[in-house]
């Protein structure tokens, strides 16, 4: 009986320790207040790992995952895929755009795929490989329907030696090649970036996306670490930093906008929740 009181002791005395550890080191900042989610769409296992979406039109989305050079149609009024289209090889895929008819995926590496006519059975497929490449660890990038400007971003490593710059580089829209002058070239001493760092918190940002809004031309950045929305003015100035609950967000990869301007994240599977599809709003 008392060696069960002492084992009882020893473990009450450790959660206590854990959960004060916690408590006094857990980020001291709370989640985004003008976030609402207005609707949840759980995927299959087949996007178990879904690594970005963008429109096809209002009620259908064009999905990717990680491993599989497959292009997903998931259809919001079925709430169900309702078609796969194989593009290339088993891979490292992270963003998807469509353009019309034509879609476009980059992978991990920098590699830019085309794929004209994307759901015909005569789509064509050409491959281009940017500047970047694995150790960048490329996962988003946007073409402005307006100017055709392409913009990218890398999550790991930028073309430079040090990693204390925020850049995004502009891609030309023809031969994919990067061009001399950044888009946006900001330190992480920018106060946008300021955050109450701890154990629990990345103080760097790690971009999982990038989304141009199709009216307001301003640009959506997504954190996939420590889950967040940068938003930048048309000319990148920085304009607002929303915190996502982790628990709601478990793993942010992918973000679309439909004509209406609406927003739709993408998760993959994480603690908290199934892989998914959110329909959210700013208050």
């Amino acid at each position: 009986m008392k060696q069960n009181l002492i084992v009882f002791l020893i473990i009450a005395g450790v959660l206590f320790f854990v959960a004060g550890t916690y408590w006094f080191l857990k980020p001291n900042y709370s989640y985004t207040g003008e976030l609402r989610i207005l609707k949840t769409f759980e995927l299959p296992e087949s996007l178990k790992e879904v690594s970005g979406i963008s429109h096809i039109d209002d009620s259908k989305l064009a999905c990717i995952q990680d491993e599989k050079g497959s292009i997903y149609i998931y259809d919001l009024n079925l709430e169900s895929v309702t078609r796969e289209i194989q593009f290339g090889p088993r891979g490292d895929y992270e963003a998807i755009r469509i353009i019309d008819s034509t879609a476009y995926v980059m992978d991990s590496s920098g590699q830019l795929f085309r794929i004209e006519n994307f759901e015909l059975e005569s789509r064509i497929v050409e491959v281009f490989q940017t500047e970047f490449s694995k150790k960048h660890n490329i996962e988003s990038f946007d073409i402005n329907k307006t100017t055709g400007e392409i913009l990218t971003i890398p999550k790991e490593n930028n073309l430079l030696t040090t990693r204390d710059r925020f850049l995004i580089y502009e891609l030309d829209p023809t031969t994919f090649d990067t061009k001399e002058d950044y888009f946006i070239n900001l330190s992480y001493r920018d106060p946008i970036f300021e955050v109450d760092a701890s154990w629990f918190m990345e103080t760097n940002f790690f971009p999982s996306e990038l989304t141009i809004h199709p009216t307001t031309q301003e640009i959506y950045i997504l954190d996939s670490k420590t889950p967040r929305i940068l938003i930048l003015e048309p000319d990148g100035s920085p304009k607002k930093m929303h915190l996502l609950d982790p628990e709601k967000f478990q793993q942010p990869e992918g973000l679309s906008f439909d004509s209406k301007g609406r927003i739709y994240i993408s998760n993959e599977e994480g603690d908290f929740q199934k892989q998914n599809i959110q329909l959210i709003e700013f208050k």
